[in-house]
């Protein structure tokens, strides 16, 4: 009686489950209902040149010799509203190649125009692009598209690694009318989800199938059904691209995978960044390769016994220089690399890790502190702390400590400095990996800044012609511009007129200096300069500019209104002062009041002295931070708004 009423409960849910799946109505390759030709944009984003109708992947699981692959298979629809954006017809599949991980096969695509004929994807037109070290994309353009044309195209990945998915993105650049992934799993092993960035109802539910030919009779034993779980959204806003964010996947509706259950029976996984750091050290340890190093740990013992260094700031930023400049970086990101320090210290090209690693090895070689800090670049979205997978580095940075202070470097980066490193390295969190330990450590290193002070002295004639004197000094990554410069042979007059004066092609430089320090991050530009007619000549007196430097000709944000975070390239400060006498006999009438703006890491500050026949003044632009909220949104806004607003204005000086 009991077995008769397990079973007879099991057949209802079996049935009720189904039942509830029939919601999603999976798209049948080839086949276009009616129903497409008649869709038009949701009112909201009638500007979309068009929109994705159906986005599907099915994924299965099985053995290859000794090993189990994941099979995921693609299917993806798009209506054309506009043809005219060649975006809506290009299709990229991207794949994790990088140790034969994914490959991708069965490429098939149609073009259903309006008339009722369908173009079938040439093999011929379908390419490979790499993108970086571990990404390629297959690429093709769909034929002889249409507006109002549907295109359809599927694939499949097969994936050797399966302790996790890729992500199943949500949300695009255009509405998604439906989405749906499923995984059918086999007896051994189950996933867990993980939901980023998604306001839209997700619909979860299992379908159980029963592939068993045996009489469904209760006295005999029934095979276990195939177990399928799915994942449906419908009417998906898009996620559109912004300037000033960090990544735009960042921002992206999308479900991560993580394998929870394995084994007969299934055994839960224990799903931690301890575990990840743990399995980092056996396969992937840098540290393992740092103390491989050894002839990088003996050049820097040999720098730190054979110089005189006046402190360990010194010696730290000497054996930088020393590789700094003569690694040669491929240009390609790793969070590990097994290639030698003796390959990097030859000026052979070699990847950022490999370059870092061989800096860890001689910092260590003088008696430094140093550790590698795991990254994943700007363009490859920020870390998400509750998914540990190495899968989301992809490169690396230095940790040292130096005197009480931490320091963060990136000997690829040429003519850096210890704590100025690239735009796409500023990408917060990274983890810092150590011999028995990790954490985890905000990435803000404070050389990585825009810095420049700025002081003029001069005078205006009746003309409008301003000559003066100046000194500039600036810091961060306007002073490594200028060091790049300076090692391409350019010469001071050239390197003054490029750094802030490019707006003045007829401007004379009767002198030019630069003076850099190998020692400190600053360099410090001086010299006379001369313009003819920068304050326009009128009858009743000159219209003057008062932001000789440092001006803003528009405002980089498209619009007062904004739903996604900023994230700038770094801080910035300008300051700048001026002190400008007036020919005889002219004179400012208009008052000009002092004032300032600001809010949780940003400052402007204006400063007015005007004297009868001399203008002093000057404006301080503070932005001590590159990450704001959307709330702060509208006064960063208003901030630029008037730093444009000043650079375009002019001042009347009367006669």
């Amino acid at each position: 009686m009991t077995r008769f009423i397990v079973t007879t409960l099991f057949l209802f849910f079996s049935l009720l489950v189904s039942g509830q799946a029939q919601q999603f109505q999976d798209a049948e390759f080839g086949v276009i209902p009616d129903s497409l030709a008649s869709l038009q944009l949701p009112a909201d984003y009638a500007d979309a040149s068009y929109m994705i109708t159906n986005q599907e992947r099915d994924v299965r699981f099985q053995e290859e010799g000794n090993s189990i692959v994941a099979i995921m298979d693609y299917h993806v629809r798009l209506k054309i509203f506009d043809n005219s954006n060649p975006e809506a017809s290009l299709i990229t599949i991207p794949y994790y190649f990088e140790n034969d991980m994914e490959q991708v096969s069965d490429i098939r695509g149609w073009t259903h125009l309006p008339s009722g004929k369908r173009v079938p994807l040439q093999s011929k037109d379908i390419r490979t692009v790499n993108i970086n070290a571990r990404y390629n994309v297959k690429e093709f353009r769909m034929p002889l598209v249409q507006d109002g044309s549907i295109l359809e195209y599927r694939y499949t990945i097969k994936r050797k690694y399966i302790e996790e998915l890729p992500d199943f993105y949500l949300s695009h650049s255009v509405p998604t009318a439906a989405a749906k992934t499923s995984i059918t799993y086999p007896r051994y092993m189950r996933y867990n989800v993980i939901m980023e960035n998604n306001s839209t109802p997700i619909q979860n539910d299992i379908v159980l199938r029963d592939t068993s030919s045996v009489p469904k009779i209760f006295t005999i034993p029934q095979p276990l059904p195939v177990v399928t779980e799915r994942w449906m959204a419908y009417n998906i806003p898009p996620t559109t691209k912004k300037s000033y964010i960090s990544s735009l996947d960042d921002y992206r509706a999308k479900i991560k995978f993580m394998l929870s259950e394995f084994g007969i029976p299934r055994q839960s996984l224990e799903n931690s960044w301890a575990v990840a750091v743990a399995r980092m050290r056996e396969k992937t340890n840098p540290l393992k390769i740092i103390t491989e190093n050894k002839k990088a740990r003996a050049v820097g013992d040999s720098l730190a016994t054979t110089l005189d260094f006046s402190s360990n700031l010194a010696l730290q930023d000497s054996i930088y220089q020393y590789l700094n400049r003569r690694m040669s970086f491929s240009g390609a990101h790793h969070a590990y690399s097994e290639t030698t320090d003796t390959v990097v210290l030859n000026g052979n090209a070699a990847d950022q890790a490999a370059i870092n690693q061989t800096l860890i090895a001689m910092l260590r070689g003088a008696g430094i502190e140093a550790y590698p800090v795991l990254i994943s670049t700007k363009q490859s979205g920020k870390i998400n702390k509750d998914f540990p997978s190495f899968y989301q580095f992809n490169g690396q940075l230095v940790q040292t400590v130096v005197n009480g202070q931490s320091f963060l470097l990136d000997a690829s980066f040429s003519h850096g400095r210890p704590g100025l490193i690239p735009f796409d390295s500023y990408n917060s969190p990274g983890l810092l990996f150590k011999t028995d330990t990790f954490e985890w450590v905000d990435i803000a290193p404070s050389a990585s800044r825009f810095d420049i002070q700025v002081a003029f002295d001069g005078a205006l004639s009746k003309k409008g012609t301003l000559s003066g004197s100046l000194e500039i000094t600036e810091k961060g990554y306007p002073a490594r511009e200028v060091r790049r410069q300076q090692a391409n042979g350019k010469n001071d007059g050239g390197i003054l007129r490029s750094t802030l004066f490019e707006r003045y092609p007829d401007m004379a430089i009767d002198s030019a200096e630069v003076i850099t320090d190998v020692r400190s991050d600053s360099v410090v530009l001086s010299g006379q300069i001369t313009i003819e007619n920068y304050a326009q000549s009128f009858s009743n007196g000159l219209e003057y500019p008062p932001m000789l430097v440092g001006y803003r000709q528009e405002n980089p944000f498209e619009s007062t209104a904004r739903t996604l975070p900023v994230t700038l390239d770094a801080p910035e400060r300008l300051k700048v002062s001026y002190s400008i006498a007036l020919p005889s006999g002219f004179s400012v009438k208009e008052g000009k009041q002092n004032q300032s703006m600001g809010f949780p890491g940003a400052k402007f500050r204006e400063q007015y002295d005007m004297q009868a026949n001399r203008l002093n003044y000057g404006y301080q632009i503070n932005i001590a931070q590159k990450n704001f909220s959307t709330a702060l949104f509208p006064r960063l806004y208003d901030l630029y708004e008037r730093w444009v607003e000043l650079s375009n204005s002019t001042w009347l000086i009367e006669r």
